[in-house]
């Protein structure tokens, strides 16, 4: 099938790498076998095909690749974005021994977002789902001697398994409800009456795992302990937006479950918690961890209002302008040599990377024409009817724009050291020229949101409009955070508002202390558990020691009747007769 052939260039570079002696020619591997991948894209036809697996009790389990117009989609941001992210890792990974083994699992990780964007029955999607998890955990705890590192990786694949578990489970109802696991039957037999809570509840949680959603959402953050690229790629078109996608692709099993206000409930509080934490993070990549969390919350909120159009605009938009936040956290990260905002510097020192950094910072805030302004009018549009939605999603933009100007304006004071200016001078020219693509991909995404909804005519959700008056609320409010980011962060005149200074006041609703104590006390309770089972194994275990010693010690005592005597023998048979004789009479 050519939609598997996607993965042919990318298996063969694993290979290649895993092969070759000399880390220098690892990069070149991995960057062949993403473009070829992406060169064999036009040749994929739509539809639906399976290829024969397993038959297990006469029940057929075929692998499914579907490509329709929301796999399509999934598979180009992949494609396109997983080179440039193979381009800026020439650049920014330095050490030589740690060539071969980046490579070898970044490719893996694009293989299986491949699989996962292509799977047409829970089958592919199971496999590449756990494939995305192993990667994600090599990946995050790549640099595994810092304590740091391996902790989040830990927290990521515990959480993530947690709806893995529930996934598998889902899937084993589906089966046994709809006697298959291909995505159209269990749609199309929505109402045979089939279908029951449980298994989409069960879907649901492993969405919010996935997509690090309310409560689980801390995981991300603490994944920004990988490479940036690693963070580039699982934040922006990839790993962490594949529950959102599930969501969108199953959008009728929660439509019909009315988990759909579950969804909205738990996107808009995913929203308010990473709007406060990313205003008050003051790490450079956490800041930007934070907004994509909270834009993966605004993609639920929209499907949960059954405003799909804006969330898979919002989807596809997000991916690019992400992507480029994250590269330029990196190349500052890599000047400087820092990750606090209030000790990087000089970020204006490289034009390049400064003027594609602003053109990121005008789409995350959603300043027209870049494609971040059509994602939030999307998304505004969709609650122009309700008064109190709208004025929440509303509040957001305006918070966005306030902590991507204060993340940005905290990088551009002129004080610095003479060395950091000739770092970033000396950017590897891979590193500023994937930003640059992207910069331009920023303004390019633009038309597609004139094109979307012809694309996905057969969706439904709602349509794409730009009102006038959202227009131009959307413009105020992010122009005033825009304004106050710039008042604080640059100028640095506090005094001029009077108003609570916003360190003290986002100190007390920053949630990450709150919610990593949260799974703190899960994991204690789960450890208590874990215990008194632990001491109730090794209790009864006792018991059978007990009992096999009492076993012995009775067949020991047993043996001294067998003396081969059978004149002895003749005895306790006649004795055992008499016992026997005057019970019968009793009873």
């Amino acid at each position: 099938m050519i939609a598997f052939a996607l993965l042919a260039p990318l298996l063969a570079a694993i290979l290649a790498v895993a092969a070759i002696k000399s880390h220098k020619y690892a990069k070149y591997f991995a960057i062949a076998g993403s473009l070829l991948s992406l060169a064999l894209f036009p040749l994929i036809d739509s539809g639906t095909e399976n290829v024969g697996w397993l038959s297990i009790g006469g029940v057929q389990l075929p692998l499914t690749a579907s490509v329709l117009p929301l796999n399509y989609m999934l598979l180009f941001l992949v494609l396109t974005i997983g080179p440039l992210i193979m381009i800026y890792s020439a650049g920014f990974m330095d050490l030589p021994s740690e060539q071969r083994r980046y490579y070898i699992e970044m490719l893996a990780f694009e293989a299986a977002m491949l699989a996962f964007a292509m799977a047409g029955n829970f089958i592919v999607l199971f496999i590449a789902w756990e494939f995305l998890s192993m990667t994600s955990y090599l990946l995050i705890g790549f640099w595994y001697d810092r304590d740091k590192a391996a902790a989040a990786a830990r927290k990521a694949i515990t959480i993530i398994l947690i709806g893995d578990i529930a996934l598998l489970a889902s899937m084993v109802m589906f089966q046994n409800n709809f006697g298959s696991l291909q995505f159209s039957v269990i749609l199309n037999g929505i109402g045979n009456g089939g279908l029951t809570l449980i298994p989409v509840a069960l879907l649901f949680i492993a969405i919010m795992t996935k997509s690090a959603q309310f409560p689980t959402e801390e995981w991300l953050v603490d994944a920004m302990e990988g490479p940036t690229p690693v963070s580039a790629f699982l934040h922006s078109s990839t790993m962490v937006k594949a529950g959102v996608f599930v969501a969108l692709v199953l959008f009728p099993l929660f439509a019909a479950t009315g988990m759909l206000n579950v969804m909205l409930a738990v996107g808009a509080i995913t929203v308010a918690l990473a709007v406060f934490s990313a205003t008050r993070s003051r790490h450079v990549k956490r800041v930007l961890a934070y907004s994509t969390v909270q834009e993966l919350g605004f993609m639920l909120v929209a499907i949960g209002s059954n405003a799909l159009l804006a969330a898979v605009y919002f989807f596809f938009a997000q991916s690019f302008y992400k992507a480029l936040l994250f590269f330029s956290a990196g190349s500052a990260m890599k000047a400087t040599g820092k990750e606090d905002l209030a000790d990087i510097t000089g970020l204006q020192r490289n034009r390049l990377i400064y003027i594609t950094t602003i053109f990121g910072a005008l789409a995350l805030a959603g300043f027209i024409p870049f494609d971040g302004f059509f994602a939030n009018i999307g998304i505004d549009s969709a609650f122009s009817t309700n008064l109190i939605a709208y004025a929440l999603v509303s509040l957001a933009s305006l918070a966005t724009s306030f902590y991507i100007f204060r993340w940005l304006f905290s990088q551009t004071r002129k004080e610095g050291s003479a060395r950091v200016s000739l770092n970033y001078a000396s950017t590897p020219k891979s590193m500023s020229y994937s930003m640059l693509v992207l910069a331009l991909a920023t303004l390019g995404a633009s038309v597609a949101f004139f094109m979307f909804p012809s694309m996905f005519s057969g969706l439904g959700g709602g349509t794409l409009t730009i009102g006038a008056i959202d227009g131009v609320v959307e413009t105020v409010l992010i122009a005033i955070g825009a304004y106050v980011g710039f008042v604080l962060y640059k100028q640095r005149k506090r005094n001029r508002l009077k108003m609570v200074q916003p360190e003290v006041l986002f100190n007390t609703i920053y949630s990450a202390a709150l919610m990593n104590a949260f799974y703190a006390h899960i994991a204690g309770f789960v450890e208590a558990i874990a215990s008194a089972v632990a001491y109730a194994d090794a209790k009864l275990d006792a018991v059978f020691d007990w009992l096999g010693h009492i076993a012995m010690r009775a067949s020991g005592e047993m043996r001294l009747f067998a003396s081969g005597s059978v004149n002895a023998y003749v005895a306790l048979f006649a004795a055992g007769m008499v016992v026997l004789i005057i019970v019968v009479v009793a009873l």
